[in-house]
């Protein structure tokens, strides 16, 4: 069954009130992001009725993870390349650390870069030598395609169930603090934490496929 997101629109709108995010200025972003090339093929091969393990920024003392069908929050990047693994797939809006995203895409991690009306210069800035496999925006435009959420982490959940992943155990979703390798912190980032599960809850009310570790 394809997991609609109809459903979240509403909520984005929630966001950019709450956040002061400008509509016109995100979907003026999709347009810029565009011109790097066509992201809209369809990565379904790469995640319809797979079982995959996904990290959030919260990682801490956990039992071994295996490297087969990991998937990393941007913010989990670095505990996880100090484990000694390399994840299969990366979701960042690039505010982490971008020596590490360089290193695991030479390693063979894929990457999932969010570009939206804040970030569209590190975009820029990195883009050529983050090299990524998909770019996605706020609003989907003709090149770029939009599965939801608004941090790393459940944007990550949204990504899967959009492309027909059979299941998504999360592990380090942490909601009440910020992640040590979040990036600069900043008070906002706490509220979006408050988001961030509210997301995942509103995904699990809609399909069973969620389990935390």
């Amino acid at each position: 069954m394809t997991f609609k997101v109809d459903w979240w629109w509403p909520l984005q709108e929630e966001i950019n009130a709450q956040f002061g995010f400008s509509k016109i200025r995100e979907k003026v972003a999709s347009k810029i992001v565009s011109r790097f090339g066509n992201f809209s093929k369809s990565l379904d091969l790469s995640f319809r009725n797979r079982n995959f393990v996904l990290v959030g920024a919260g990682l801490s003392d956990f039992p071994e993870i295996s490297q087969e069908n990991l998937i990393v929050a941007d913010g989990a990047l670095r505990p996880i390349l100090q484990r000694g693994l390399v994840p299969e797939w990366i979701v960042s809006d690039l505010d982490g650390y971008i020596p590490d995203i360089i290193w695991a895409r030479e390693n063979g991690s894929n990457l999932i870069v969010h570009a939206h009306g804040d970030n569209i210069s590190r975009v820029f800035q990195y883009c050529e030598s983050v090299n990524p496999t998909c770019i996605t925006t706020t609003y989907p435009s003709s090149n770029t395609p939009s599965w939801g959420g608004f941090t790393d982490g459940d944007r990550s959940v949204m990504m899967c169930l959009s492309l027909g992943s059979k299941s998504i155990k999360l592990m380090g979703f942490d909601f009440e603090k910020v992640g040590l390798f979040s990036g600069d912190y900043s008070p906002r980032k706490k509220e979006k934490l408050v988001w961030a599960k509210r997301i995942i809850d509103e995904c699990q009310k809609r399909t069973s496929s969620i389990s935390y570790y």
